[in-house]
């Protein structure tokens, strides 16, 4: 082997002993739980507009650099997760080969002189035969803790092992597995899920759902159509209850109808719709134009966002916006006017107030003479395909978790060996972490065995 594949060698086990050190896993949680804290400091899945409304403008160039406004879903951070997930798996590939190893080992004999050196153990030396030693020992032993195992010992002389508990040693490995769940449930939503909102007018269908970050849109593979809207309101004017009643169409075919409420959502294919907020929009408005010159007046029925010809002017008008409430001046519509190769020319016309002199666009004094509005409900659109597992690596989390730290892999070795006169027992226990309640059964057990070799008439 040449010194170059020697190195190389040992460069890969160095990295594979770093990659499955305790060191290492306790840096990469410290790193996460940084992050974690920035993510409850800084607001996520905002644009930068709303960080500027909060923050400087370098404050929120490295807050955008970092994506920290959109924390877990940064590459950094998912990084970092795929690094614990790595040194998980690595900690468990190297450990589990000794773990098993250990459980795989059965004691064939047992050495009197090292039980007696066990920090559990205690020797009785009783009057009774080997044989009735033997009796009273697996009497005893079988009602208080279970089955025993025979080992091989010379004639004149017994050895039993005891044990519980051996499958609670590969509790760790399944803590493990069920952070990798939850780590790989996280992703999975953080790769194919998505937030965002949706707005549906009356009567009206829609299925595109407006992320709130990225200023991206998913095109959902339904549609939804509300039906109607209704709120309901306090004494005091504040609302009580917002209903939509929603329908789900696939190939123009409705496939499910259901009312929703606020904390009573919708859920379909895996999508998740919330009632969040509701609003009105515009849908058409009669509007007259009179010209400040001649005095010529012109009616004209404008849809929303839909471009009318003006007269015989060769321009063009439309409504492009409405505001419910323009700066405390009421409902407010938005009229521009322009001709192809010009810049549009427009202005805000304030509905609720016919007569103020900026009610202009051009030459001519604007007034809203009526309005066809309907209302729209918002929802609240998640989907996220990594919650099943999420919940599912938790609810194992917590039961390897409860198993770990609330039991124990227990052994109760005895050895007795005929004497004159009577029989010599070593007992002695070990147990995979140190607990004051089996040290008082070990006790307890030592008591019970001498109680019936010195008194075979009480009861054990």
């Amino acid at each position: 082997m040449s010194p170059s594949t020697g190195t190389s060698s040992s460069s890969l086990s160095t990295l594979w002993q770093k990659l499955g050190s305790l060191r290492f896993t306790l840096l990469l949680f410290f790193i996460l739980t940084f992050g974690c804290v920035l993510g409850t400091l800084f607001p996520q899945g905002v644009g930068e507009r709303q960080l500027l409304s909060q923050f400087s403008p370098s404050t929120v160039k490295w807050i955008t650099t970092l994506q920290l406004h959109d924390l877990y879903h940064s590459l950094w951070f998912q990084a970092l997760l795929g690094l614990l997930s790595l040194n998980l798996i690595v900690c468990t590939l190297q450990r589990l080969p000794k773990t098993v190893a250990l459980l795989q080992h059965r004691e064939e004999f047992l050495d009197p002189r090292k039980l007696s050196k066990f920090s559990l153990s205690c020797t009785l030396r009783v009057p009774s035969g080997l044989p009735h030693a033997r009796q009273a020992v697996e009497q005893v032993v079988r009602s208080k803790v279970g089955p025993l195992n025979q080992l091989h010992a010379p004639q004149d002389s017994f050895a039993f092992v005891v044990e519980r508990g051996r499958w609670t040693r590969y509790m760790v490995y399944v803590v493990h597995l069920s952070v990798l769940i939850i780590f790989f449930g996280a992703l999975l939503g953080s790769l194919f899920g998505f937030k965002g909102m949706m707005n549906v007018a009356e009567g009206e269908t829609n299925n595109r759902v407006f992320l709130s970050r990225g200023h991206r849109q998913v095109v959902l593979p339904f549609q939804v159509r509300c039906d109607d809207f209704h709120v309901s309101y306090y004494d005091t004017g504040a609302p009580e209850e917002f209903r939509s009643d929603l329908v789900i169409l696939e190939d123009g075919r409705e496939v499910l109808r259901r009312s929703i409420r606020v904390n009573d959502p919708l859920t379909y294919k895996g999508v998740t719709f919330y009632q969040a907020s509701y609003g009105a929009i515009l849908k058409e408005a009669k509007v007259q134009f009179t010209d400040k010159e001649s005095g010529e007046t012109i009616t004209l029925d404008l849809a929303f966002r839909e471009p009318v010809p003006f007269a015989d002017s060769g321009r063009m008008m439309e409504l492009v916006d409405f505001a419910e409430d323009l700066s405390g001046f009421g409902k407010a519509v938005a009229v521009v006017t322009y001709r192809e190769g010009e810049q549009p020319k427009g202005s805000w016309i304030l509905v609720e107030r016919p007569d103020f002199h900026g009610n202009r666009v051009d030459r001519y004094a604007v007034k809203v003479l009526d309005l066809n509005q309907a209302h729209y409900t918002g929802l609240q659109v998640k989907r996220d395909p990594g919650v099943v597992i999420v919940i599912t690596g938790f609810i194992l989390l917590l039961a390897g978790l409860l198993t770990t730290f609330y039991t124990q892999h227990r052994k109760i070795f005895i050895w007795a060996q005929a004497t004159n006169p009577g029989t010599t027992l070593i007992l002695a226990a070990r147990s995979s972490k140190k607990s004051l309640a089996f040290e008082r059964e070990f006790q307890h057990l030592c008591e019970r065995i001498r109680e019936h070799l010195t008194n075979p008439r009480k009861e054990s």
